[in-house]
């Protein structure tokens, strides 16, 4: 690499403004509680009773857990819902990245009649979306596992309002089997990133400039 291009990459690189979190109420759990966050059992709005949603607490490092279980201690017949409006608010060169811990577990995991899964970014009238825009789901499993879901959202979304992440658990298509399902959500993310240079970074890049043009000059003596 020659001696200016040298110069050049890290100056640039401080150039580059940091990522910046967009809002996502109690995303972490860390309140150990459902604040920020609404339930809706089978289409009907938060249960009156039940475990069906219930946050786990492990000296206080707290994620949020959703189950089924055919009505033994939950209330749910069909499905529970967990869900938050998002804030898509972005600036121009601005992206956006949402990301998420799941962990699925339980004793209902045959995948072609057990209970599953999906998440989805709900338009607010109950159709569901994936990242890139299009009618479907971010994320659906109905093997039991855990992991970390991260993707960036299509700009059809930016600066929208009404738009909700929808994490949802199903009750398998054998009702009445005695099994159960939890799935656990914590570190709920949506970042801005910046893609484009902001106008902090100008006079980096005219410093990193300079010094390429007295590199080249010394080099051409």
């Amino acid at each position: 690499m020659k001696a200016y291009s040298t110069l050049l990459l890290p100056l640039c690189l401080l150039a580059a403004a940091p990522g910046q979190a967009a809002m996502i109420g109690n995303g972490d759990f860390q309140s150990c509680d459902f604040s920020h966050w609404q339930q809706d059992t089978d289409g009907l709005g938060s249960p009156s009773a039940g475990q069906d949603f219930t946050i786990e607490n492990q000296a206080g490092n707290c994620r949020a857990l959703l189950s089924v279980d055919d009505g033994q201690s939950t209330q749910a017949f069909f499905a529970n819902t967990l869900y938050q409006e998002l804030d898509l608010q972005v600036q121009t060169g601005e992206q956006l990245w949402l990301s998420f811990d799941w962990h699925f577990f339980g004793n209902d995991g045959d995948p072609q009649l057990g209970d599953y899964f999906n998440v989805g970014l709900n338009d607010g009238l109950g159709n569901l979306y994936g990242a890139d825009g299009l009618s479907g789901v971010l994320l659906q499993s109905s093997t039991y596992a855990a992991g970390t879901f991260s993707i960036m959202l299509d700009n059809s979304f930016y600066n929208q309002t009404g738009w909700f992440l929808d994490f949802t658990l199903q009750e398998g298509a054998v009702i009445g089997d005695g099994l159960f399902s939890t799935l656990a959500i914590d570190n709920v993310q949506l970042n801005t990133f910046v893609s484009s240079i902001n106008e902090p970074g100008l006079p980096l890049l005219m410093l990193a400039g300079a010094a390429a043009l007295c590199v080249r000059r010394r080099r051409a003596q």
